[in-house]
């Protein structure tokens, strides 16, 4: 028995090298329910609470204070763009429009003008095949953004 609680106890802090701000017991359900001070008995109703599969879940999708992997991140930009994919690229090709204003407030742009300019002189870069992804034509937004916006991106 003993053996068996040092096993488990040297599992569940482990688990600290990935916690985050968390705690103990890393992101998920846990660290919501049993936020605020770490004590230890929280992080280990924390850890319990999400042994019940609710952390693999909010892990894969970046809810309950997790990060999703990579490939399921969803930018505001990238939503952007794919809602407005056509109406964008024809705003884009002429320099000016609603998308543009719109796409400007996602990206932290105050020079809506400028930031137009610059995304009518990239358009070939931004639109290089026709079958470019929405992820792939928000990166190359992101990179005109970011040499010709005033702000961080």
């Amino acid at each position: 028995m003993k053996k068996l609680f040092v096993v488990a106890f040297i599992a569940l802090m482990s688990t600290t090298a990935f916690a985050g701000k968390y705690g103990a017991a890393g992101c998920g359900l846990g660290s919501i329910v049993f936020e605020g001070d770490q004590t230890w008995w929280k992080q280990v109703l924390a850890g319990t609470t999400n042994g019940t599969g609710f952390q693999s879940v909010a892990i894969t999708i970046g809810t309950s204070n997790c990060d999703a992997p990579t490939p399921f991140k969803v930018t505001s930009a990238q939503a952007y763009v794919e809602a407005n994919r056509v109406a964008l690229a024809n705003d884009i090709a002429r320099g000016n429009g609603e998308t543009i204003v719109g796409l400007s407030k996602v990206y932290g742009c105050t020079d809506t003008a400028h930031f137009g300019k610059a995304l009518k002189s990239s358009y070939n870069t931004i639109f290089a095949t026709t079958d470019a992804t929405s992820l792939e034509i928000t990166n190359n937004i992101s990179n005109v953004a970011a040499s010709s916006c005033n702000t961080k991106i």
